[in-house]
Order: structure tokens, then sequence, then C-alpha cells
């Protein structure tokens, strides 16, 4: 696996902290979801188990990469929630770290990725600061953050960080017209992605764009008065509240920006701080009930425009 184009500034800092022997025990990569920061910590475990000599990216024919690419390298571990949107539980991050505190299989690194992080319950996180304050030799934790303000101060500070932007227009666009080869189509899925290169992928790939452009066709109906927001709530029942939230929240950036651009609504504003209360309800681990949450957010949403009717 090789890091994406973007990436490439920082996989030549991780390769030089790798051949100067400075690479830190514990690395934080961090940034919005979409841009691939798990595509990064894969390269770089891959890097770091591969067994060829003088490389700049994993050669992937050893018996490292062989056997990263079967599936069976008992080096590397990836610790993620068993569901999405489910948290890392305390269980799972003794068995990594008990498995860590063994010597490597193959001889050489440990690499853990946790991703995200921030999906570790408070237990979880207590667990890991062990090894993040005891590091084993030649052990590599790569936590994957799209919201690292969710993590402790502590763990934070124990890891190197990494934050990773949105990239370059212009770079991601090359890129992911070569890899669909529909320069047309690209252009405006970026955009609806925000930016975001993978995100715009999936939705050229998948049905996740005919499911956003439902929901901000529903946004549309409430905010007119044709779909009452309890009947709207009952719609989102079975889409996934943190994934929408974001759809929400980047609707009103385009509304803003936009069609309101010349007639701002403050109270789209405050609208907005209760969408990013409601998403960081959702990522600390809460059960909320859902239609009692898009009830109120749908309710709100009304009354930002109740005024101008």
């Amino acid at each position: 696996m090789l890091p994406l184009p973007w990436q490439e500034t920082l996989w030549d800092s991780l390769n030089s902290s790798i051949d100067n022997g400075r690479l830190p025990h514990a690395i934080l990569i961090s940034g919005p979801s979409g841009i691939g920061k798990m595509r990064l910590a894969k390269a770089l475990a891959q890097h770091l188990l591969c067994q060829a000599e003088m490389t700049k990216y994993a050669c992937g024919s050893c018996k490292g990469c062989q056997l990263l690419a079967a599936g069976s390298h008992d080096d590397i571990s990836i610790l993620e929630p068993e569901e999405p949107g489910k948290p890392i539980k305390i269980d799972a991050v003794r068995g990594l770290t008990d498995s860590l505190s063994k010597t490597a299989h193959q001889g050489g690194w440990k690499v853990a990725i946790f991703a995200p992080a921030e999906a570790m319950n408070i237990n979880a996180s207590n667990a890991l600061l062990k090894n993040l304050e005891e590091p084993q030799s030649k052990t590599l934790l790569i936590l994957v953050s799209h919201r690292p303000s969710l993590l402790s101060a502590t763990i934070r500070s124990r890891c190197q960080q990494i934050p990773m932007p949105i990239p370059d227009t212009a770079i991601a666009s090359q890129w992911l017209t070569e890899v669909t080869g529909d320069q047309s189509a690209v252009d405006k899925v970026l955009f609806l992605a925000s930016g975001k290169p993978l995100l715009a992928l999936d939705y050229l790939q998948s049905d996740s764009l005919q499911e956003r452009q439902n929901f901000e066709e529903l946004v549309a109906n409430v905010r007119a008065g044709d779909i009452s927001p309890l009947d709207a709530a009952q719609k989102c029942q079975k889409l996934d509240a943190s994934q929408t939230i974001d759809w929400f929240s980047s609707y009103i950036h385009r509304l803003a920006t936009n069609d309101l651009a010349d007639k701002p609504i403050p109270a789209l504003f405050g609208f907005s701080d209760k969408l990013l209360q409601a998403r960081n309800w959702l990522d600390s681990g809460n059960n909320p009930n859902l239609q009692l949450l898009w009830e109120e957010l749908f309710m709100d949403w009304l009354m930002v425009f109740a005024a101008r009717r």
C-alpha cells in the first residue's frame, strides 16, 4: 500500500525519522474523515514490517509484505469498534497491549493502529496509557482520529501529533480523475464532499451520494413546510446519525455561503451549534433516542426560517 499523492511530504518526513532512528513510539494522525488518514497509517505499518532494506515504500514481495497481503501477519493489530458508532472497550485494549508486550513473531517491528482513537471509552483510554508511558522497543502505536479534541489531553501529549489537512483541490481532483476516469463527475462530487477525496470516491463508487441527496431533499422539504419534523425524523431512523449530521452541517455551510450569502440568517449559526452539540453527544458514546433527537433538530430547523415566512 502506498501513501496518497498529497501525503508525499509527510511520508518523506516519516521515512527520515525511520532512517535516523527517531521514529516516536506513538503518533496521532488527525484530520477530517475522508482524506486518507487510515491509508497513511496502513502504509506506514506495511513499510515498517517490510523486510526489504533501503526502500522508500514497502516492497510488496518479501515475506512480511506477503503475510500482510494475506491478512496473516501477527505483528500488526488494528483496533476498531465492533460496529460503527460503538465504543472501543477496555477488554479489547488490554488484549492488544498484552500482545504488544511479547516478542515480535517476525523479529522486527510491532504496530498497532487505533481507528478512530476517540472511540475508546474512558476505561479503554486509561488502559492504553500504560503503553504510552512505558513504550516497548520497536513498537509503534498509531492513533487515527477524526476529532482529536475528544481524546484526553494526557493521551495527546504522549503522541507525536501529525495533523493532516484537506488536500489541495487540484491534487485531489487529478488523483480522482486518474482513479475514476471521469473529470466531469469528479469536480461536482469533490465539491459536495467538501474537498475530501476519499469521501468523493465513495460517492462515485457507492449509493451514498444518492442517500445524501435524498437527505438534503428531506431537509429542504422540512424548511419549506412540505413535511413535518416528526415525519422527517421517522425517515432518519435507519441512517447513520453521525454521518447524517455531518451532511446537515455541510448543507448549511453551502446554504450560508451561496443562497443566503447576501441575506444571512443569524439563527442559522445558532442551529449549527446545536448540530455540533448533537454530534459531540453521539461521539461521546451516549445512546440517545434517535427519534427524539431528530424531532428536536428538525423542529429547531423549521424555526430558523419561521420569522421569514
